[in-house]
C-alpha cells in the first residue's frame, strides 16, 4: 500500500478530517523526500499536500506528485501556521491531527493561536504505522548493513596497538562513505580499554594497547534507513576473565535472538538474555535494555527491555545487544539486527561475532 494511502487510512481511523505533519522524520516517511523542509497535510479522503519554500519546491514536486500529493510554495515565505490556517479554512477542515509528541510547546501554542479548527493530539500514531516494515524498507536496512560490514572489514587491519580511537572512528566513517552510506549516519562508539565499561563511551585521542578490548557500535544509512551493529575485539591477547565475560555475552545474545518471536513481549525477550547473564553472576553489570527497533530513526519502538509489555508482531525488527560492563576493568557488547519476516525469523547481521583477536 502506498504511503499516502496508509496515512490517509490512519487519519480516517482516528475520525479526523486531516493530519498535519511537521517533524522531519515523518515528513520523509510520508513523502519519500530525502531533503524537505516544510509541512504536509494528509486528508482522510486519500489526498495530501506538501508545503515547502523556493529552495525545495522543484525537487519536492518531482518526488511527491507521482505519489498523489500536490506541492505548494506559499507566496513569499516559508510555510507557517498562517499557511495551514488559510489552507484549513479553504478546505473546510474542522479537526486536524497534530504530532504532539514531536512538536515543541511553542509551536503548539502558535498553531493553537492561529488555527480556528480543532487540534487533536495523535501521539505516536504515525510511528505505529512506520513500525510495520515493508520488504523494500528491509532492503534499505540490509543495504546499509552490508555497507557497514564491509567498512568494518576494511578497518580491521588498522586496529592495532598504537592506533588512536578517534582516528579509527574517522576512518570507519570514511570507509562507509566511500561504500555509499549517506551522511548523517548514526553517531559512532569506538572505545578501548577501561572505557569499554561505558556503554555509550566516546572516542578520544586515546591509543589502543595490547590486551585491550575495543568495542565498536555503529551503523550506515541507505535512503534514510539505518543499520546498527556492535562488535567487541581483543587486541593481541586477552585475559581469561575477558574471555569468560565475552562468552557469557555471546550466550546471552544467542538466547535473546532465539526468544525473539511474534507473540512474545519485550519483557520476555529481554528476560531470556538477561537471565543468562544473571546466572553467570554478572547481572549487576547489565543495566540497559536488550534491544530496540530501527528504521528511519536509529531508536524506534517497540523495545526489548524490562518494562515493555508490547507484543511483537510479524514484520517487527529489533536489535539484540546484551552487554556486561565492569567499571574500571572492561566491557563487552555484541549486537545484531533480527527481523520477523513473513517467511520466519531472519538475522540480518552477517559479520562474525565469535571472539576475534586482532
Amino acid at each position: 500500500m502506498k504511503r499516502l494511502q496508509k496515512l490517509s487510512k490512519l487519519v480516517k481511523s482516528l475520525g479526523l478530517d486531516a493530519m498535519l505533519i511537521t517533524s522531519g522524520v515523518n515528513l520523509r516517511y510520508a513523502t519519500g523526500c530525502s531533503r524537505i523542509e516544510g509541512l504536509a497535510v494528509i486528508h482522510a479522503n486519500g489526498t495530501g499536500v506538501c508545503f515547502t519554500d523556493s529552495r525545495y519546491i522543484e525537487s519536492v514536486t518531482r518526488a511527491v506528485v507521482p505519489l498523489g500529493y500536490r506541492a505548494v510554495e506559499p507566496e513569499g515565505s516559508y510555510p507557517t501556521a498562517d499557511t495551514i490556517r488559510a489552507y484549513a479554512e479553504e478546505q473546510g477542515i474542522r479537526s486536524l491531527g497534530i504530532e504532539d509528541e514531536r512538536m515543541s510547546l511553542a509551536a503548539f501554542r502558535e498553531y493553537e493561536k492561529r488555527l480556528r479548527c480543532e487540534l487533536v493530539p495523535v501521539g505516536s500514531a504515525i510511528e505505529r504505522v512506520r513500525r510495520v516494515k515493508e520488504d523494500w524498507e528491509i532492503e534499505q536496512i540490509l543495504s546499509a548493513q552490508r555497507i557497514a560490514e564491509e567498512a568494518l572489514r576494511r578497518l580491521l587491519p588498522e586496529i592495532r596497538p598504537g592506533a588512536f580511537e578517534d582516528e579509527l572512528a574517522a576512518r570507519l566513517c570514511w570507509h562507509m562513505a566511500m561504500l555509499g552510506s549517506e551522511s548523517g549516519a548514526m553517531g559512532m562508539i569506538l572505545i578501548s580499554g577501561k572505557k569499554t565499561s561505558m556503554p555509550h563511551g566516546e572516542a578520544s585521542h586515546t591509543a589502543i594497547r595490547e590486551g585491550d578490548f575495543v568495542t565498536i557500535d555503529f551503523g550506515a544509512m541507505t535512503n534514510g534507513y539505518f543499520s546498527d551493529m556492535t562488535r567487541t575485539f581483543g587486541i593481541g591477547r586477552v585475559s581469561g576473565r575477558m574471555r569468560e565475560v565475552y562468552g557469557v555475552v555471546l550466550d546471552a545474545q544467542l538466547a535473546g535472538i532465539d526468544a525473539f518471536e511474534a507473540g512474545k513481549t519485550g519483557i520476555e525477550v529481554d528476560r531470556a538474555a538477561r537471565s543468562v547473564i544473571e546466572r553467570a553472576g554478572y547481572g549487576q553489570y547489565f543495566g540497559h535494555g536488550l534491544g530496540h527497533s530501527l528504521g528511519l530513526e536509529i531508536h524506534e519502538n517497540p523495545r526489548a527491555n524490562r518494562t515493555c509489555a508490547e507484543v511483537y508482531r510479524e514484520r517487527d525488527i529489533t536489535t539484540i545487544e546484551p552487554g556486561i560492563y565492569i567499571p574500571g576493568e572492561f566491557g563487552v557488547r555484541i549486537e545484531d539486527m533480527v527481523w520477523l519476516s513473513p517467511k520466519g525469523k531472519e538475522v540480518l547481521t552477517r559479520f562474525p561475532k565469535e571472539l576475534t583477536i586482532l
